[in-house]
């Protein structure tokens, strides 16, 4: 393969879309910083350019996954025009990013822990779901507030692991019924009152 001298465009996403695609056919484990400057055909030198190590590397491809999960769900709440079907919509948007792109899913949640609190997408899939409960639950008062707070709490973290479960389960050949995939992940997950 001939090596270019010098790269044009935007090397660091060139090799975060080639190590996903490096990763996807070989495994991360098989992936070296070497290979991976191989696969864009640059210098072994490069990636350094822009990643410390191997590990530095990973970290960025979570951002980047991360970064194009979340663009996702914001498309989603800003696009919305009926707040009954946010949550709806939200959920659908979750379990269809995955499944378009499985390996996100694996990568995602498999390179280092994720601080839940922090993670972006998480965080807006939580205060979307809250806005939407306490305008369900209404106010009535402190002590009512503070149940709810409580109920909310809980709604939101199974209305999560719904959405979560559901991006890993579509992925098994034969749970669901890929070629309606959105009408089925609605169905599901309309099927769950809030």
């Amino acid at each position: 393969m001939k090596l270019d001298k010098y790269h044009h465009g935007n090397l660091k996403e060139e090799l975060i879309e080639k190590g996903l695609e490096y990763i996807d056919k070989y495994g991360m484990e098989a992936l070296s910083m070497r290979k991976l400057a191989d696969s864009v055909g640059v210098s072994p030198a490069a990636p350094y350019a822009h990643f410390k190590n191997k590990e530095a590397f990973l970290s960025e491809v979570r951002n980047y996954i991360t970064e194009r999960f979340y663009s996702s769900l914001i498309e989603i709440t800003d696009n919305c025009s009926d707040p009954s079907r946010i949550l709806l919509e939200l959920g659908k948007s979750y379990v269809l990013f995955f499944y378009e792109n499985p390996l996100y899913y694996q990568l995602l949640f498999s390179i280092g822990d994720i601080d839940i609190d922090d993670y972006p997408p998480f965080r807006l899939f939580r205060t979307t779901a809250e806005k939407v409960l306490k305008g369900l639950l209404g106010n009535k008062g402190s002590r009512a507030n503070k149940m709810n707070n409580s109920i909310i709490h809980e709604k939101v973290i199974a209305l999560w692991s719904l959405v979560h479960g559901l991006s890993s389960v579509v992925t098994v050949k034969g749970v669901v019924d890929t070629d309606h995939l959105e009408d089925e992940v609605e169905l599901i997950l309309s099927s769950i009152n809030v």
